[in-house]
């Protein structure tokens, strides 16, 4: 048992409704289950404009201690920041300068073996760094997506260089640098000095098997079941395109498949559907509580992701091979998420080939017409056990001991 005190630096954490929220979730509650004494600072829940999700309080391991911060958030002031700041990473800053205050009064009392900061937001890697200047305390920095290399962010020079610099200068003092896949850890270390980028780990994304209710699954038809939302460039419209066309050439299946879109908002991709013929076809669900969207994976015949960032695993992913239910990746050929995917049985189509998306819907649903539980596509527990929050605690609990002092 580690019996060490660690200290979680992250501005995102349950309640809040977030993908990174969610893996915390499971991350804190395996560290506290190994035996690491946890306290985390984060923001206060009553303070933020985001959707909170209470059962995710409930769902944390009571022994975790947190120390809510400061924060101002509400709707214009978040995007007059936003707009200000065109891509600076501390748009947090009152939550950090707040923090500086709190933690280094925390630490003046009470001893910490190591610190963990888990961005997004970028704030907390910010604060960790200054926790780190003031008491050097042993540190490792989470990266959940690219920094400076993120394809989200836009390019302004001046505002680059200030991201560049704030990432080097994390990349620079923390003891260890952690990804959820190997592309963004090559990706981002890879401008580095080699010195640097031996600090670099791999600790994918995780599932927890504790968090996922029991339900009947489908049974009527070919339910595939898609749970997250869009933005950006990502979107479901070449997946209703292939749809279409699959349906088109095999229309006997019109009335034997349905896919559930988890998340997305009803009205917006209806005209789309209907275009397209078809609303008796997809069902367009609003957000539901994160435990209610493992619900909905239980219940599916198959699960199915559309992915359009080439060095990112989605974060849903593990909970998707978490249900044990056969997946389909609409990703870029060769992603994180395509390759794992396909190591775990199931199909891969390009996102941006209508052609390949229509003809891999055609394999799956003429599968499940002579095997309705998909047993072709299914893998074991052992084959999915690398994104059990088991072993990857065990990986980031290694780490943490050492840069233990």
């Amino acid at each position: 048992m580690p019996n060490k005190r660690l200290l979680i630096v992250s501005f995102i954490f349950p309640p809040q409704l977030l993908a990174r929220s969610l893996q915390l979730l499971k991350t804190a509650n395996a560290l506290s289950k190994a035996g690491w004494d946890l306290t985390v600072y984060t923001a206060d829940p009553k303070l933020l404009k985001d959707k909170l999700d209470p059962a995710l309080s409930e769902k944390l391991d009571k022994r975790i201690k947190l120390i809510p911060g400061y924060t101002f958030e509400n709707w214009f002031f978040s995007n007059a920041t936003a707009s200000l700041s065109l891509g600076m990473p501390d748009d947090k800053y009152l939550w950090r300068y707040a923090g500086k205050k709190a933690l280094k009064t925390l630490l003046e009392k009470e001893s910490f073996d190591c610190m963990a900061s888990f961005g997004l937001q970028w704030s907390s890697h910010l604060l960790a760094k200054e926790i780190k200047k003031l008491f050097a305390l042993p540190w490792l920095a989470h990266f959940s997506d690219p920094w400076v290399d993120n394809p989200y962010h836009r390019r302004i020079w001046p505002i680059s260089a200030v991201n560049r610099a704030q990432e080097r200068s994390v990349a620079e003092l923390a003891d260890k640098l952690c990804f959820t896949t190997e592309a963004t850890q090559k990706l981002v270390l890879g401008k580095y000095s080699p010195d640097i980028q031996k600090k670099g780990l791999f600790v994918p994304h995780c599932f927890d098997k504790t968090l996922y209710p029991e339900v009947e699954p489908f049974s009527d038809k070919l339910h595939l079941v898609h749970v997250g939302s869009f933005y950006g460039r990502h979107n479901p419209l070449n997946f209703f395109q292939g749809l279409k066309l699959f349906l088109d050439r095999e229309p006997r299946f019109r009335s034997q498949i349905t896919a559930h879109f988890v998340g997305l908002d009803p009205k917006k991709y209806q005209s789309e559907a209907k275009a397209l013929g078809l609303e008796e076809n997809l069902d367009f669900v609003p957000k539901v509580p994160y435990l209610e969207s493992l619900g909905w994976m239980k219940k599916a015949t198959a699960l199915f992701s559309i992915d359009v960032v080439k060095n990112s695993l989605l974060s849903k992913l593990p909970d998707y091979v978490g249900s044990g239910k056969p997946i389909l990746a609409i990703s870029d050929k060769g992603s994180p998420t395509w390759r794992y995917v396909e190591k775990l049985h199931g199909l891969t189509a390009e996102q941006s080939n209508v052609e390949d998306i229509a003809e891999k819907l055609e394999t799956l649903a003429k599968a499940w017409e002579n095997d309705p539980e998909l047993k072709a596509y299914r893998y074991t527990e052992e084959e999915c056990s690398f994104f059990s929050s088991e072993n990857t605690t065990a990986i980031l609990s290694e780490a943490l001991l050492g840069i233990c002092r």
